[in-house]
């Protein structure tokens, strides 16, 4: 019999972004799981729940969780989390920028300040947090960051202009800094999935109109799952993925193959 492949995350400590609930606290778990210890953030109005969320995985996987505050809008919070990293684990391993925001708004109508707010953190602020985060990598000629992309990142769609373009800034972004910090041994990677089914989204997807609509457009024909997209984070974090860097890993169930 073949020996069992085993994902091990030990020893590494990890920051990950709208940690609060869906696909962050999913990747949070699976992290915890493979044995990282964690730095977990959300907005401070979901801070409650990130802190009971914490303390469940720091029981289920025996690892350390800290929750933290932070808008990545805000360079003074960037600077904190990073540090809070620095202080409590000395080093980080792993960055995985999840926090994110959709607006549904027809491109005539969209105004400056909605453009911005998901420009700003979808784009702006991960970039900051990522610059932050990576200085501390350099120093130690290691490290392993992966965004949330989607896959309107690669393909367009309707009420979606603004989050199509900073998806795709995110895409382009990922390949230069993979490109820039290679160098330091820091591998840089974007993970852009189909429709997830989460307890926020659940009553618009699974109406039968969007249904209609959205499966049809997805040769699997489901939609993904937080467990799709943490497997595919955890994967990218892994010493499996050793060799790969500037990679989008498109989980879509096919839907930008056809």
């Amino acid at each position: 019999m073949a020996n069992k492949v085993e994902i091990s995350l030990q020893n590494k400590n990890a920051i990950v972004t709208g940690a609060g609930r869906g696909i962050g606290l999913k990747i949070a778990e699976m992290l915890a799981r493979a044995g990282a210890s964690l730095i977990v953030t959300e907005l401070e109005d979901r801070f409650d729940d990130l802190k009971k969320s914490s303390l469940e995985i720091e029981n289920n996987f025996g690892v350390r969780v800290i929750p933290a505050v932070l808008d990545i809008r805000s360079q003074e919070a960037v600077n904190n989390v990073v540090q809070l990293g620095i202080q409590e684990f000395d080093q980080i391993d792993i960055l995985v920028n999840n926090a994110g925001i959709n607006l549904l708004t027809p491109s005539l109508t969209i105004t400056r300040e909605q453009w911005d707010q998901v420009l700003d953190i979808n784009l702006k602020g991960t970039f900051f947090l990522t610059q932050e985060v990576a200085k501390r990598m350099i120093q130690r000629k290691s490290g392993t960051i992966v965004s949330i992309a989607s896959q309107h990142g690669v393909v367009g769609n309707e009420l979606r202009a603004a989050y199509c373009s900073s998806k795709a800034g995110i895409v382009n972004l990922t390949k230069a800094l993979s490109y820039e910090w290679a160098r330091h041994g820091i591998r840089v990677n974007a993970v852009s999935p189909t429709y997830v089914l989460t307890e926020v989204n659940g009553d618009l997807l699974n109406s039968n109109d969007f249904m209609r609509k959205a499966l049809q457009r997805i040769p699997l024909r489901r939609y993904a799952t937080p467990q799709d997209i943490a497997n595919a984070v955890l994967f990218l974090s892994s010493e499996l993925s050793s060799m790969i860097t500037g990679h989008n890993l498109l989980v879509d169930g096919g839907y930008t193959a056809v």
